[in-house]
């Protein structure tokens, strides 16, 4: 069986995008092994696949979980201190695989890790977005600005109270932000994309940049 497992996975790793559904799998395994559920449940059992969710599965052998993201829950794309920590604009690695999306919040938590979903206003969601890529593997991700305010906002401060110094230092401080990166932001981009947030941090935040900047 260790035989047939490792030729059925090279085969399906050819085969198959990195992230399938079991419908998939069953298509591809059929007619090449006479239970093709059996093997599916034998690669998942030795940990050679990776169940992400109900149906979907996806190869431990070179798994790229940001690239997987939006696999798992869409339409959606990588934010948050996730795309903080993937620019180096914040210094620490990030667990969690943060993502905005279009439609209902999830959270799914697999052996290779866990994935958060928040949802976000179409208006909002639609503006940011970049494509990046891991590998040969393309990614949609937020662009640094927009995940610096997707950041900000999650925090949900009361910065209508705050002066614009303060949310620059909690920028600073709280979600340790490199400056001299900060520095390289876009204020056009951080200008247009914070008024489209409730929240009012992201304009507090832009406001102290601009001062700064003068």
């Amino acid at each position: 069986m260790p035989a047939l497992r490792k030729m059925a996975l090279d085969e399906m790793q050819r085969a198959l995008p990195p992230e399938f559904s079991s419908v998939e799998a069953k298509q591809w395994l059929q007619g090449r092994y006479r239970a093709p559920l059996k093997v599916l449940g034998a690669l998942e059992r030795s940990g050679e696949l990776v169940r992400l969710k109900r149906g979907l599965y996806g190869f431990r052998r070179g798994f790229e979980p940001l690239a997987a993201a939006a696999s798992l829950h869409g339409a959606s794309y990588v934010s948050f201190e996730t795309a903080l920590a993937y620019y180096g604009l914040i210094p620490e690695r990030v667990a969690t695989i943060m993502s905005v999306v279009d439609g209902r919040p999830a959270v799914f938590e697999t052996s290779v890790g866990r994935f958060e979903y928040h949802s976000q206003a179409r208006s909002l969601f639609a503006k940011g977005m970049s494509l990046v890529f891991l590998g040969d593997r393309p990614c949609p991700m937020a662009n640094c600005e927009k995940a610096l305010l997707d950041t900000l906002a999650r925090h949900k401060l009361r910065a209508a109270v705050l002066e614009p110094a303060e949310l620059l230092s909690f920028a600073l401080g709280g979600l340790r932000i490199d400056e001299e990166r900060l520095a390289t932001l876009s204020i056009r981009k951080l200008r247009r994309l914070a008024k489209q947030y409730r929240n009012w941090a992201p304009r507090r935040l832009v406001e102290a940049l601009e001062r700064q900047r003068r």
